[in-house]
């Protein structure tokens, strides 16, 4: 053939296998700057995680990586014949970041020695509200502030969790309310609803000898009130006392507020039906423009026995179950979430229950 008709075609060949060469050199170095760029996302990913190390609450990431779709050089064949086949021939183009996923088990409970400091054992977010809307977080580092509300101090915004009534019952079906926590300001009584005698009323005296007692109650406004009980030796039945008890109204002088018997049995026991109620009504208690409930009071007469002694009856209150005011001073949150506030006055009272959430895909937050 003719040299100088073979000059162009061996120029088209070298300028194609030039620019072969320069697509391979193209591939191979997309796939090294891809393979940097993934790893050093990996590496950021760690990094983070090891930064985050004692920031409570925090969720730990994963990367996944996937390879990008291959080049096929050449396609395979299937056997036929005398020939075996031959499989496919193809290029890789590097790799990318398939997903970056967070790590939502458990952690590590410590214990901060402070009240106010939550944990989730489990899965669910603490809600808080703020100006910009509502959030969800794991991080149970939360105060008080100036006015009792359960915040979180970095950014301010309020916990959020169901407000017990004023019997300490919550509903959970109600709405999301601020948890408030009102330490040193809120105030409980207990009216006096029983109280306990025991003790021994002398078997060897005389009919018509009388007991006096005196048993310090409260009413619903936490005043202590004075009854005053007398238990007389009856003459018929055998082996019966009577009771009564009176008060000395500021209104009214003193009134009769509560009658009854008590029998014993031949060994000294109390006999079945013995029991007694004192009732002093509202108008009775009135003093000063102030006027609490009425006081329906059970006796408790089962420790009672009537045995013979030296001649003397040793009975006494034992208890009853009436507070004065006491003040909130201290507080606890229960294993389900419920805020207890401690009271001066030994009495314990619900006030709230924190609201937890829960959501089907955590790693779509």
């Amino acid at each position: 053939s003719c040299p100088l008709r073979g000059k162009p075609e061996r120029r088209r060949l070298a300028d194609a296998a030039h620019q072969l060469g320069d697509y391979l050199m193209g591939i191979a170095l997309f796939a090294g700057v891809g393979g940097l760029k993934a790893h050093q996302a990996r590496l950021d990913v760690i990094a983070s995680n090891i930064a985050n190390v004692n920031t409570i609450g925090y969720r730990g990431s994963r990367i996944i990586f996937q390879d990008l779709f291959s080049q096929t050089a050449r396609g395979g064949s299937a056997p036929s014949g005398t020939y075996g086949g031959s499989n496919p021939m193809q290029t890789g183009l590097g790799v990318r970041v398939g997903s970056i996923d967070l790590m939502m088990e458990q952690g590590s409970l410590q214990t901060t020695g402070r009240a106010s400091d939550l944990a989730i054992q489990g899965m669910g977010f603490f809600i808080l509200r703020g100006v910009d809307g509502t959030a969800y977080t794991r991080d149970g580092s939360f105060d008080l502030n100036s006015v009792g509300e359960l915040v979180d101090p970095a950014t301010g915004m309020k916990v959020q969790g169901y407000v017990a009534d004023s019997s300490g019952a919550v509903d959970i079906n109600a709405p999301l309310q601020d948890v408030i926590i009102p330490v040193g300001t809120a105030g409980i009584v207990k009216a006096t609803s029983t109280f306990s005698l025991s003790g021994n009323l002398n078997a060897d005296a005389p009919t018509g000898t009388s007991i006096v007692r005196t048993v310090e109650v409260y009413d619903s406004l936490g005043t202590t009130r004075e009854l005053n009980l007398t238990f007389t030796k009856a003459g018929t039945p055998a082996n019966r006392w009577a009771f009564a008890a009176t008060y000395d109204s500021p209104s009214m002088g003193v009134q009769t507020v509560g009658t009854g018997n008590i029998d014993f049995q031949a060994d000294g026991t109390l006999a079945a039906g013995s029991t007694g109620s004192i009732l002093v009504t509202g108008p009775m208690m009135l003093e000063n423009g102030s006027q609490p409930e009425d006081l329906n009071i059970t006796v408790d007469f089962s420790k009672i026995y009537q045995l013979a002694t030296d001649g003397t009856s040793d009975l006494s209150v034992s208890a009853q179950d009436g507070f004065p005011r006491g003040i909130m001073q201290s507080f606890t949150i229960g294993l389900n979430g419920e805020v207890n506030g401690v009271f001066s006055n030994g009495l314990t009272r619900t006030f709230a229950q924190v609201a937890l959430a829960t959501f089907q895909n955590n790693g779509g937050l």
